[in-house]
């Protein structure tokens, strides 16, 4: 009915009559426009599932596209909004139709301007049909084709977007683009009488049509960018033409202009002084002209450059160098940086905003872009000297850029007429540039920004005068400013500190203490914000500076100032939470630099009120927070006159507090309480403090050493370490309340990392005190071995290493006559027979542990014993005495290298296939803690243990292999410019070995060992960079190693692999550069492989796929990839390699659903432009049959449809997901699926 109510009351021209014969009547066009709202509605909510309105999907195109010829501009309108909505549920077979019929009218139009109407003539030529179509179609023709495009344009192919862009950038030729500064004297005469001028009625529909090709460039460019890349130059080139169409309007400078890369500050200067006066006198006039429509062409202009500048953030070095001719004159070239910023001096207000908001993206993006590596900012004068070789794009933002953008935001910001919206965007560029090398300039610039942010603060005169000229109380608009102040001070790396110093306390620091007292809650606590990062400036400037003299006057007219503005608001009690918080954190500013140039009562004022937060629930961190700050940075005395805080008077009170509130659940404040009395204790506890109050601290931290939470654990033992330092005399509270629960953890299996190395502190600090006698101490550790074995069994490896650890830790910081006693002991135990397995283990631990800390071989004849023990304790039965003693072996070489080092090397020259992989673990152990602590010099070493390494490095036992990779990247932290050209070496030499099948047993054993050398190669490298070797010196490595990615051997592509993954986590700026050409490639085609056959095991037959591990490795590299450098991937190229994974084996398949799940947030368009790929993989998930299975296989299926059900509903809240009608099908057919309810609503309370 639908339908037919708009074929009878059509308004086409030389259509069918409606039934009254009149196609005028008013009434016949409401009921058109009535039938299309009603028809777009039914489309949106059920042009996808309701039969009856699917099966008249083509009728329904054909009834709206023919109302696009209304002579009817409301009826055309809504014709191409309900074809929009159609668009999203249609068939691809008739949206291709709608596309082809969309753009066979659009070839027809005529052109608009001279030079649009000439190549519109010239491309009609060359086709059969010569009929015309008016403006006002073409118009409706391309607005309805941009609705489209932003609907559904990644659904448009290739093909599609070829013939649209040419099509639209006809009526958006940059020659018609001109402005009241254009001189068209010379222009060539037309010969048609339809290129005479224009009438108003005809450029505003121009202008409209204008609009809405740009419109469709920023869809194209936002939905489909791998499709637009090849059109791009010329879109951006016609959008900087018409951002700067203005043809009823002359700026006066346009023929002086020179180009913004190549200006100078002062010709910049010059440039927008001389505009200033034209700009504030005739704004009012020229923006009440409501017959000029041309900014809006101007406004969608600057969107499509805004969505070029966002499709480019992953590089946006083209944005800064390419130049385009945008004037008449085409000899003046401009890049898309200089174009922006020349034209922030735009008449109209919106198009000014999205000029400049536009140019805080881009200059965003290219911050971002160089602290990933992909360009450089730097000055001229840094480009030959620091830079060297590097092939990243050099964009010389100091000299260039940043005079013109702090020259155009300050004519913004002091413009008499000029709207709060252009101001605080203007403070928002700045604000950007402030995060760049040397940030908005020198004290010229610094000085002049401060100075435009004075009248915005003031509350005085110049307050008042502001007032007038911008709405009255803007508090936005003061936000704004003291958020652009907080920048500049806060970045003071990128600023010279004395300047911003100078500039900050003759220009603005009254207005910052008077913005403290204003009303709105935000603009306080930004004030306080503001104020906090005022002390730690003046300590840098005064830090730097070589004239001191003024510094105590002005130091202390500063800390009456801030005291005058922070104290009132720390007092308060009926503040926001916010203010509360923020003016603790200037009080502690404030204490922590200034206090010298407090008063005692002024200090003392301060402090007791910063405990009285302390007590109280709803500041408590934030007072925690603020005393660690104020204690820690107070006691180092920065200033150089007035010595440390003074803080006895609530010295005591805020110890007894903070150890009070151990006591609490909560586990976050109970870990600050531990940190801040950690930092107390040490800086400011000893005498102070007296006896009884540490003995309330050490009880209180004795609760809380548990092995159920390690980091408090290691927290509370670095307080009662503290405690002990600052007074020895409690050594008998330590071993009363802390001992006990010390030594439970240290046979604990769970101790490791943090908290171990605390209780070893603590241990060594007890004996170095004299806290507890070493004997009693030792007999208690040692106990510990046995007391368990009778509660809970043997110990662990874990346990008994720790326990090893403790008890070297004392021997080593005891008397000699005591270490000697513990070493005869450790001889006895080993050289006796019938001792337990687990006392010899222990005993060998010890040794070790010992023989790192102390050279044992300043003891007579220990070292030869010890080493003799070592050795033959390679024949062990037992498994745990063979790897302790190689772990001793190892350790005890590390304190008298020069005795056991060689015995290594001896023992491994006799390749006794048994003993190497434990030789080969002592040589680990000994590379190992080198490498750690940094003791000694292994370097003369190296020449000796090198052989060996690359010895094993073809061992058939990938054990072997794996302890000498693993050495290699030990000695590579520690050598890399000795070892890292031998592996490139090993790496040339032993790759690229391919076999043929007929080839001789002896060439497959030689291309083995040419797979296995590359292998532990591969593997090494990814040692190394866990190890945290110096990327600089790695990087020219790189290509060589990642070659390995190639060779024919799988286990040698999966270590490659995983060689990627590990520099993508732990180093991304190796591979960043590199990933295009030498990682990408590989990976796609890895992650796609299949290498499935069938194994034939009697009874049965078991399919092995050889290729998953490398799908997997290649799919965690995506993963990572992601989430630490994601300007490396393709984004575009990586949708179909997602949509793979979802359909692979189940363990593949859950890596997917966890990149789909976080691309739904960091990668929302390219998500839902590839949605309709996830449909199939994800519905065959969902219909798993359970079979028979049951208990775990059950509940392993069950949480795989979850999975996926959990991206399907992630998925569904992507914008313009739910636009595709196979996916909103899928989401309709699961919601109603019974069985899946309970997963359904679990998943829901997960968000």
């Amino acid at each position: 009915r639908l339908i037919d109510g708009i074929r009878s009351n059509s308004t086409v021209p030389n259509g069918e009559e409606s039934s009254n014969g009149d196609t005028n009547d008013k009434s016949a066009e409401e009921i058109t426009i009535a039938c299309l709202d009603v028809m777009t509605d039914l489309l949106t909510r059920f042009g996808s599932n309701s039969v009856s309105i699917t099966r008249q999907h083509e009728q329904i195109l054909g009834i709206t596209l023919s109302q696009l010829a209304s002579d009817r501009h409301v009826v055309r309108k809504r014709a191409g909004t309900t074809i929009g909505s159609l668009s999203t549920v249609i068939s691809d077979a008739l949206l291709v139709r709608l596309v082809e019929s969309l753009l066979s009218q659009i070839e027809l139009a005529e052109g608009i301007g001279k030079s649009g109407k000439r190549k519109a003539r010239a491309a009609r030529k060359k086709e059969t049909s010569t009929a015309d179509l008016k403006v006002a179609d073409a118009r409706s023709l391309i607005r309805t084709m941009c609705t489209v495009s932003g609907a559904v344009g990644h659904r448009l192919g290739q093909e599609q977007i070829d013939r649209i862009i040419p099509i639209f950038l006809r009526f958006c030729e940059p020659d018609d683009a001109i402005t009241g500064d254009d001189q068209d004297d010379d222009d060539e005469e037309m010969e048609d009488a339809d290129e005479q001028e224009e009438d108003e009625a005809a450029i505003s529909l121009a202008n409209e049509l204008r609009e809405s090709c740009f419109a469709g460039f920023e869809s194209f460019i936002l939905r489909c960018p791998r499709e637009v890349e090849p059109h791009l130059k010329l879109i951006i080139h016609s959008a900087l033409a018409y951002i700067r169409y203005d043809p009823n309007y002359s700026y006066g400078d346009e023929d002086d202009d020179e180009d913004d890369d190549e200006a100078s500050a002062e010709e910049e200067e010059e440039e927008y002084e001389e505009d200033d006066d034209d700009y504030s006198d005739e704004e009012d006039d020229d923006m009440s002209d409501d017959d000029d429509d041309s900014w809006k062409v101007r406004r969608s202009a600057i969107r499509a450059l805004a969505a070029v500048v966002e499709s480019s953030k992953n590089d946006p070095s083209k944005l800064w160098i390419d130049e385009y001719a945008w004037r008449k004159n085409k000899s003046k070239k401009m890049t898309v940086a200089g174009a922006l910023v020349n034209r922030t001096k735009e008449r109209e207000e919106n198009c000014r905003v999205d000029i400049i908001d536009c140019f805080t993206r881009l200059l965003a993006v290219t911050i971002q872009a160089a602290e990933e590596g992909v360009v450089v900012l730097a000055s001229s004068e840094a480009m030959d000297t620091s830079l060297g070789s590097s092939p990243a794009l050099v964009i010389d933002l100091n000299a260039k850029y940043a005079p013109a953008i702090v020259k155009a935001c300050e004519k913004q910001l002091g413009a008499k007429k000029g709207g709060e919206r252009t101001k605080s965007s203007a403070m928002a560029l700045l604000s950007t540039l402030s995060r760049s090398p040397n940030g908005v300039g020198g004290a010229t610039q610094i000085t002049s920004v401060f100075t435009h942010m004075k009248p915005i603060l003031s509350k005085g005169a110049d307050g008042a005068q502001h007032r007038k000229l911008v709405s009255a109380g803007s508090k936005s608009l003061k936000l704004d400013a003291l958020r652009l102040v907080r920048t500049m001070i806060a970045s003071e790396s990128e600023h010279d500190p004395v300047d911003l110093k100078n500039a900050l306390l003759e220009t603005l620091l009254t207005e910052l203490c008077a913005s403290v007292q204003e009303d709105w809650y935000k603009i306080i606590a930004e004030a306080l914000r503001v104020l906090a990062e005022v002390p730690p400036l003046l300590a840098k400037a005064w830090g730097s500076a070589d004239d001191k003299s003024g510094q105590k006057a002005e130091m202390d007219k500063v800390a009456s100032s801030l005291y005058a503005s922070i104290e009132p608001r720390l007092a308060a009690h009926d503040l926001d939470q916010e203010i509360k918080e923020c003016a603790l954190k200037a009080t502690a500013a404030l204490l922590s630099v200034l206090h010298s140039s407090l008063s005692s009562e002024q200090s003392g004022r301060l402090l007791s009120l910063l405990l009285e937060r302390l007590t109280n629930e709803t500041t408590r961190i934030a007072a925690i927070k603020t005393l660690s700050s104020v204690v820690s940075t107070g006691s180092d005395a920065q200033m150089d006159e007035g010595g440390d805080l003074d803080l006895s008077p609530i010295l005591a009170d805020a110890v007894s507090e903070l150890s009070s509130l151990l006591r609490q659940q909560s586990r976050g404040v109970k870990q600050s309480a531990l940190e801040s009395l950690d930092i107390v204790v040490r800086c400011s506890g000893g005498d102070a403090l007296d006896a009884a109050l540490y003995d309330s601290v050490l009880k209180e931290l004795g609760a809380i050493i548990l092995d159920a939470d390690l980091h408090i654990s290691h927290l509370s033992l670095c307080a009662a370490i503290s405690v002990l330092k600052a007074c020895p005399s409690c050594g008998e509270s330590v071993k009363a309340n802390v001992l006990p629960a010390a030594l439970n953890l240290s046979t604990s299996p769970l101790l490791q990392d943090q908290a171990l190395d605390s209780l070893l502190r603590l241990f060594k600090e007890i004996v170095v005190t004299d806290a507890v006698d070493f004997a009693e101490l030792r007999t208690s550790l040692e106990s510990r071995l046995s007391s368990e074995d009778e509660k809970t069994g043997p110990h662990g490896k874990q346990s008994i290493g720790n326990l090893g650890k403790s008890i070297a830790v004392i021997t080593a910081s005891t008397s000699s006559s005591n270490r000697d006693a513990v070493v005869k002991d450790i001889l006895a135990t080993l050289e006796s027979k019938g001792k337990k397995t687990q006392e010899v283990q222990l005993a060998l631990l010890i040794s070790g542990d010992l023989g790192r800390l102390v050279n044992l071989s300043d003891m007579e004849g220990v070292a030869s014993r010890l080493q003799t023990i070592y050795l033959a304790s390679f024949d062990s039965p037992s498994e745990e005495v063979k790897h302790a003693a190689a772990y001793a072996l190892g350790r005890s070489a590390v304190g008298s290298m020069q005795t056991f080092l060689p015995a290594i090397l001896d023992a491994l020259e006799q390749n006794n296939e048994k003993k190497q992989y434990l030789l080969l673990s002592a040589l680990r152990e000994l590379i190992h803690c080198h490498r750690l602590d940094g003791s000694g010099d292994i370097g003369p070493s190296v020449p000796l243990i090198l052989p060996h390494l690359f010895t094993h490095s073809t061992d058939k036992e990938e054990g072997v292999r794996t302890m000498a990779a693993e050495c290699l990247g030990s000695l590579t932290c520690l050598q890399p410019s000795e070892i890292l050209p031998q592996l490139k070496d090993l790496a040339s030499k032993h790759s690229g070995t391919k076999v043929s099948d007929d080839a001789s047993e002896e060439e497959k054993d030689a291309a083995k060992k040419d797979a296995l050398a590359c292998w532990t190669v591969a593997t090494a490298v990814k040692f190394a960079i866990a190890g945290k070797v110096d990327p600089e010196q790695l990087g020219p490595f790189m290509p060589t190693f990642l070659a390995l990615l190639k060779e024919e051997d799988l286990l040698v592509k999966n270590t490659a692999l995983l060689m990627v993954y590990s520099a993508v986590h732990h180093k991304p700026q190796l591979v960043t550069g590199l990933m295009h050409e030498h990682i990408l490639p590989s990976l796609y085609e890895l992650a796609c492989l299949n290498l499935k056959r069938v194994v034939d095991m009697g009874p049965f037959k078991h399919t092995v796929d050889d290729a998953l591990p490398l799908r997997k490795a290649s799919l965690s590299i995506f993963a990572t990839c992601l989430e630490k450098c994601p300007s490396s991937i393709d984004i575009a190229a990586f949708m179909p390699v997602l949509a793979k994974a979802l359909e692979d084996v189940e363990d593949v398949q859950l890596q997917a659903h966890q990149i789909c799940i976080s691309m739904c947030t960091r990668h929302p368009v390219p998500v839902a432009n590839s949605v309709e790929s996830f449909v199939e993989p994800l519905e065959k998930t969902l219909n798993k049959k359970k079979g028979q299975k049951t208990g775990t296989e059950l509940e392993r299926l069950n949480d795989w449809i979850k999975s996926a059900l959990r991206v399907i509903v992630v998925l569904s809240g992507v914008d313009g997901a739910m636009s595709n009608r196979k996916f909103s099908d899928l989401v309709e057919r699961t919601r109603k699926n019974a069985k899946y309810h309970a997963m359904l609503e679990a998943i829901d309370e997960e968000h």
